[in-house]
């Protein structure tokens, strides 16, 4: 998700909690209580890194499946230096392939356990998913955009509900450093649940694909 669209009117790994393999990481080592809480306060650090590009253009794709213009391998390579010198505890990434594949890579060459996450899937169009932005009925497409905020596309997720899941894997994440393979749109939810944006604001900051993006709290100041 990124509403980039034109304005209205205008054109798992299955392993047991505990268990690690050697040169795995305990993510309670890892959080710096001098950073975004306090001394003595555990703190939970994300790393979020937009997926690879996409080949294709003015299409809704939402949750669905599409081909990235690198492969998992390269991907992985190009931020695998970033991922390292942050040394998360825990990679995660949603079921889409363009997420999945590259963190699989990225667990094997750092030694990190992988988790699969449906919370951070991107946020789903509905009927609209596959269909070309020129597919959708002008007046749909409107409609939904005057209150994108409270509004779903057919069949699709509220900007609200979507929020709330990202939200509930965020209050989820142990004290430590985490790595999450994002989608634009759970680094867009995760500008307003962590980093104090509204809505409005986030989706007027450009996120390029492979870009970064961090995110600190304190427990003792994290939602609830």
């Amino acid at each position: 998700m990124r509403l980039a669209l034109p304005r209205p009117g205008g054109r798992s790994d299955g392993r047991l909690p505990g268990h690690r393999r050697a040169g795995e990481r305990d993510c309670d080592s890892f959080h710096n209580p001098r950073r975004a809480g306090g001394r003595g306060r555990p703190v939970t650090h994300l790393l979020a890194i937009r997926h690879a590009p996409v080949t294709v253009e003015r299409v809704f794709y939402g949750q669905m499946d599409v081909p990235t213009t690198l492969t998992a391998a390269e991907a992985a390579a190009r931020i695998a230096p970033t991922v390292a010198e942050f040394a998360p505890c825990t990679i995660w990434s949603s079921d889409a392939l363009r997420c999945r594949e590259p963190a699989a890579l990225l667990s094997e060459r750092l030694g990190v356990a992988h988790r699969i996450e449906e919370r951070v899937r991107e946020m789903s169009y509905g009927d609209w998913e596959g269909r070309g932005w020129d597919a959708v009925p002008r007046a749909e497409i409107d409609e939904w955009m005057a209150e994108w905020q409270t509004r779903s596309p057919p069949r699709g997720e509220r900007v609200t509900t979507f929020t709330e899941r990202v939200e509930a894997w965020w209050r989820d994440l142990a004290p430590g450093n985490h790595f999450l393979m994002a989608h634009a749109g759970v680094v867009h939810c995760l500008d307003v649940i962590a980093g104090g944006l509204r809505w409005e604001e986030t989706i007027e900051q450009r996120l390029d694909f492979l870009q970064a993006r961090r995110f600190s709290a304190a427990a003792a100041h994290r939602p609830t």
